[in-house]
């Protein structure tokens, strides 16, 4: 993209956009994978020094993606008004800010209520809005920004679990998450310092405001069914992340061994992401997500039926979530365009923390009632399929699409 963008001190820089895409990346390294892979490598200390159920905790983590869902609808509507750095900013500042006080929380309510804020985070600044500023950017290789974007939660998930495990065991719990705190703050200024304002409707640029209104875009069966396969996916990913350390001890593999799990579904996840980020420019998207929605059922079903060979489960499972995770994002941007990205965009993420806060908490309830995964891995290998099936009958959208008029 060589195009100049109106505002104080703008150039026609064609690498820009590569910053952008890589600071959007690193935000949501910090925001998703330090409000959830990262914190349930804490789980056990809490565990033993509060003696909490795993139920009881595992609400906790659902409070993040139940008030996301709740609220990402508005930052969309935000985003498409005042652009998105203000946003990336709170949402760092935030993250920051939760680190420092979470080893004064000494009750369920006051962790309760840091996952409150911990909402905001992944509001502000997770993937809706990471991936809506890096696509702003390039809009010619969208597939791409997307899988760049997306790519943080991978990489957040690949070191932060093993970062924070290496802590935890020399510093305890508490120190571990105030020097953790290091990585939002400097982020925070990366992002003050080098991403430009700018507002998704740009006037000066016709290809952003192509495409369908948030009304016409849910009254199609497309929108239907991205929805319905989004809730289960996210369903079955989160459950899966948020109880697998726990599983992985209850395998008798040791705490780094179970925190190495994390790492390995987060890099086949960032793999994923990154190509189906370029496959996505270059071939079918929608036969590409059927593909992936199987590939990602697969490794699931050999986490939950084959625990021996958990690793190529979480490998094949790693893969096609990351893969589907930028697909879901490409697809609602190439079915419906950039005209209403942030409100379309917004409510389909709602749904999916909806999905992953039942899949949490429901995850540690099951396990609480039967007292290992079997029943919880169970249904969470059952919400899949469903969300498999709904890919099936997903085409392209063949209304024309309506565009703006733009002075």
């Amino acid at each position: 993209m060589n195009q100049a963008v109106p505002g104080r001190g703008m150039t026609q820089q064609p690498w820009y956009p590569w910053v952008v895409a890589l600071l959007a990346m690193l935000t949501v390294v910090g925001s998703n994978g330090m409000s959830n892979s990262g914190l349930t490598v804490f789980d056990e200390s809490l565990l033993n020094e509060f003696q909490w159920s795993v139920g009881e905790l595992k609400v906790r983590d659902s409070i993040n993606f139940f008030g996301a869902a709740l609220l990402v609808f508005f930052a969309g509507w935000m985003m498409d008004r005042v652009g998105f750095k203000p946003l990336l900013l709170t949402g760092l500042a935030l993250l920051c800010g939760v680190y420092l006080a979470y080893p004064f929380a000494e009750s369920l309510l006051g962790v309760y209520a840091l996952h409150c804020v911990l909402a905001l985070v992944v509001t502000c600044s997770g993937n809706l809005i990471a991936l809506i500023t890096a696509a702003t950017w390039m809009p010619q290789r969208r597939g791409l920004a997307v899988g760049i974007a997306v790519a943080g939660t991978s990489i957040g998930g690949m070191i932060i679990p093993p970062l924070a495990a290496t802590l935890n065991q020399a510093l305890g719990w508490r120190s571990a998450m105030q020097w953790l705190a290091i990585y939002p703050a400097v982020i925070f200024v990366l992002v003050a310092l080098l991403i430009r304002p700018r507002k998704v409707a740009q006037r000066s640029d016709p290809s952003l405001a192509e495409g369908l209104t948030f009304g016409q875009a849910a009254r199609t069966p497309q929108f239907t069914l991205v929805a319905i396969a989004g809730v289960c996916t996210f369903y079955a990913i989160l459950a899966l992340y948020s109880h697998l350390f726990l599983y992985l001890r209850s395998l008798e593999f040791e705490p780094v061994t179970a925190a190495l799990g994390l790492t390995v579904l987060s890099a086949l996840g960032l793999t994923g992401k990154l190509g189906a980020g370029w496959a996505s420019d270059l071939v079918n998207p929608y036969h590409l997500i059927r593909f992936c929605m199987v590939l990602m059922l697969t490794g699931l079903a050999i986490i939950v039926l084959v625990p021996g060979a958990i690793w190529v489960g979480l490998a094949l499972t790693g893969l096609g979530w990351g893969s589907l995770h930028t697909l879901y994002n490409y697809l609602l941007l190439d079915l419906f365009g950039m005209r209403a990205a942030g409100r379309i965009n917004g409510f389909i993420s709602a749904g999916e923390s909806l999905g992953g806060a039942l899949g949490i908490a429901l995850s540690g309830f099951l396990f609480d009632k039967a007292g290992d995964y079997s029943l919880a891995f169970g249904v969470m290998l059952s919400v899949m399929a469903l969300g498999t099936l709904s890919t099936l009958r997903l085409r392209p959208v063949t209304a024309t699409r309506q565009t703006v008029g733009v002075g």
